[in-house]
């Protein structure tokens, strides 16, 4: 078993991805870095500082772009060749920090979940403009986006996103003008939740619970018949 020292900082994520040659590590720190390793061995490739802590990255599943997001207002899109990570733009949310984001199963699309309130979501063919602004069911706190993931089967095209307590929405990720939001808690009463994520098959959805795992299954025949169909 190989490890590590990584610094003294909170590392706020990690995230793993398959590279033409290795499999990577990268880890996101409050020390304003991301590094990178390879796996298994763990030796150390580069360290990038973006001037801010950073809370979340994601590599595109053809491994050739990254976004990472912090605590500031903006996304940074980065192109990946070999073991070069290059900054092309730094793309404005809203309002606040970037807590999580995905990539579509294409390459094509990605997602931002903002402490505001909002999912960001941008064509990487023409990222001048955001393709879809959504914003969570709740306002204040309760409503702050933790966490997103678009579903990895081409055919379901859903999005999903969990606000930070009690619920979880899924949208239509062909449109984005239609949406499920899921209430994970009973009335008058608030869950924390700590995660989300699509079966590899796009069947299930997962949801993270302080106490407990959540399953809902998605309603794949329906999904199936493009373009209208119910989610959940």
């Amino acid at each position: 078993m190989a490890q590590t020292s990584i610094g003294s900082a909170i590392n706020n994520a990690m995230h793993i991805s398959q590279h033409p040659a290795q499999v990577r590590l990268y880890i996101c720190n409050n020390d304003e870095s991301i590094k990178v390793f390879s796996l298994p061995s763990l030796e150390h490739i580069t360290t990038m500082n973006l001037r801010v802590a950073v809370n979340g990255l994601t590599v595109s599943p053809d491994g050739t772009k990254m976004i990472a997001v912090g605590d500031t207002n903006q996304a940074f899109l980065y192109s990946v060749q070999g073991d070069q990570y290059r900054l092309i733009t730094a793309l404005p949310t809203v309002n606040d920090a970037g807590f999580s984001c995905a990539w579509d199963a294409n390459s094509e699309k990605f997602a931002v979940a903002c402490q505001d309130g909002y999912v960001c979501v941008w064509d990487v063919r023409n990222f001048n403009r955001k393709m879809a602004l959504v914003e969570s069911t709740q306002r204040n706190q309760k409503g702050a986006v933790r966490c997103v993931k678009f579903s990895q089967s081409n055919s379901m095209d859903l999005l999903a996103f969990s606000e930070h307590v009690s619920v979880v929405n899924v949208v239509d990720a062909r449109t984005f003008s239609s949406r499920q939001a899921i209430r994970v808690a009973p009335p008058n009463t608030d869950y924390h939740i700590s995660g989300l994520s699509f079966s590899p098959d796009s069947k299930d959805l997962m949801v993270g619970l302080e106490g407990c795992l959540l399953e809902f299954g998605i309603d794949t025949t329906s999904r199936r018949s493009f373009p209208v169909g119910n989610i959940i």
